[in-house]
């Protein structure tokens, strides 16, 4: 890394707190851009970069080493949160973590790829409001690299296994087959229309999208042979519906318990089960305590099922160390031959002057062309020569070896 630089990493996931908290700390879309440029403003950030997803909130910040970052950072994304329920980590362990979480290793669902496309949207947005630079741009694009690399060339991805499919995998369990059971989907994003597909291949017996805007839903729907409807229409659709699930991005929670007519759910004679995939949450907490007919189930409660569905995977993470750590380490590497640049414009001046004043010195204006020719190709293979020296110092600040153990004692710290 940059010896005058601190690279600093700041966040909330599920691994750390639970829905309750975390939905509380999201950054949508439409807030993305001030929140990039209220961690600018802070004194002696150079560069930042946020990614906010179902089930983390974190930055990467830049900035001279020796302020403390950090707690900067935290104070200005966690306000009135105890430091207990977040994470910070500096420099190498930083990277480590950034290069995890693009690999879907630090996932609810393990090996997950749209975390992916999630972090291709973080480095749109920082790049439309200035807030990347020579650190941070390569970083990303490193570690973008290295979890395409995982799942390309490791189990980790196999099934692709996505908090969609893990709450309808939740459904079948209390429903058994779909053939018979009608699906409302609320949100006609990227996780609604997954979760929608999984249905359709399911062979359900009825399914209707809702969506905020109508023309969205229609639209959605079209593709998917399924009815489409507008958010106020909810209350007449989970009427009809077997199942809920709420994918939906929204300030306050667009599914409260006036959706619901309490003696219709006490009467039905199966359950009305209620999925929500949505952080924050969709369906108003009190929902829960209507009736016991009625099944509520958010992101928390999902990670039994998570955890089983990842014990044939355990053994596929394990085979990721080697691409992620040769990826870390080609990235550090990278850091550490950028510092060079001055001394190399440096040493390529000098070169340069001594060819010169050496010819002079030898001919002067009556140089042969030969000779000039001869004079500029050995300062060009002795300059080449000295580069490659520097790359190899370059990598050998850090080897493979030892950033390997490095990176097994982050292993160790997460618990």
């Amino acid at each position: 890394m940059d010896p005058h630089r601190s690279l600093v990493l700041v966040g909330i996931s599920h691994r750390t707190a639970p829905i309750a908290l975390r939905e509380r700390y999201v950054v949508s879309a439409t807030d993305i851009a001030a929140t990039l440029c209220s961690l600018r403003n802070i004194e002696g950030v150079e560069e930042c970069f946020v990614l906010s997803t179902c089930n983390r909130t974190e930055a990467l910040l830049v900035g001279p080493r020796g302020l403390d970052l950090a707690t900067a950072a935290r104070a200005q994304l966690f306000r009135n949160v105890d430091a207990s329920v977040t994470y910070a980590f500096h420099d190498v362990p930083a990277v480590i973590h950034a290069f995890r979480v693009a690999g879907g290793l630090d996932s609810l669902v393990l090996g997950e790829s749209e975390v992916l496309a999630q972090i291709k949207r973080g480095i749109d947005a920082a790049t439309t409001a200035g807030t990347l630079g020579s650190i941070l741009r390569p970083l990303l694009q490193q570690a973008l690299h290295a979890g395409k690399r995982l799942r390309a060339e490791t189990q980790i991805g196999q099934g692709s296994l996505s908090v969609a499919k893990i709450g309808v995998d939740l459904a079948a369990r209390i429903f058994g087959t779909f053939e018979d059971e009608r699906a409302l989907v609320v949100g006609a994003g990227e996780t609604g229309l997954l979760v929608a597909q999984h249905l359709r291949d399911r062979n359900i017996g009825g399914l209707t999208l809702a969506n905020r805007t109508l023309e969205r839903a229609v639209e959605a729907a079209r593709g998917l042979g399924a009815a489409a409807c507008g958010l106020e229409a909810l209350a007449e659709q989970i009427a009809r519906a077997d199942m809920v699930v709420a994918c939906v991005e929204a300030g306050s929670p667009p599914i409260d318990t006036r959706h619901f007519d309490r003696r219709a759910v006490s009467r039905r004679d199966k359950p009305l089960l209620v999925l929500d995939l949505s952080v924050p949450r969709a369906v108003a907490p009190e929902v829960a305590t209507l009736d016991p007919n009625l099944l509520v189930y958010d992101l928390d409660d999902l990670q039994r099922i998570v955890r089983e569905n990842e014990r044939g995977r355990a053994d596929a993470a394990e085979g990721t160390t080697a691409i992620l750590v040769a990826e870390i380490h080609k990235f550090l590497t990278s850091r550490t031959y950028s510092a060079f640049t001055p001394a190399i414009a440096d040493l390529r001046r000098r070169f340069e002057e001594i060819r010169e004043s050496t010819l002079d010195a030898h001919a002067g204006a009556r140089s042969d062309p030969r000779e000039v020719q001869l004079a500029h190709e050995l300062t060009k293979r002795l300059l080449d020569a000295a580069l490659e020296q520097m790359k190899a110092s370059a990598r050998s600040v850090r080897s493979e070896e030892a950033l390997q153990m490095e990176y097994r004692r982050f292993l160790d710290n997460l618990g």
